[in-house]
């Protein structure tokens, strides 16, 4: 992924899993690419690639097409391996 991407959409997500992560109840953070970059489709694919990577570390889990649900004690994990990234 190019550098500029990163840095322009890996803000979006972060601020995203963090203010989800404070306002719910249950053992799930359910994150919805549309939510994060409404119709930028540049976005939509960054964003599914990152969550993609999460996928390969055992980190997430694809639900189905846009979303994706992170198990809330996983989230963390799920957070330091996005801020290296930066």
């Amino acid at each position: 992924m190019k550098a500029w991407k990163i840095k322009q959409y890996l803000p979006a997500l972060l601020l995203y899993l963090q203010r989800r992560v404070e306002g719910e109840r249950g053992a799930v953070v359910a994150v919805r690419v549309r939510n994060i970059c409404g119709v930028d489709r540049r976005c939509g694919i960054a964003v599914h690639w990152f969550m993609m990577r999460l996928v390969e570390k055992g980190l997430a889990r694809r639900l189905k097409r846009g979303t994706f649900l992170i198990e809330r004690r996983a989230v963390g994990g799920g957070l330091t391996a996005l801020r290296q990234w930066i």
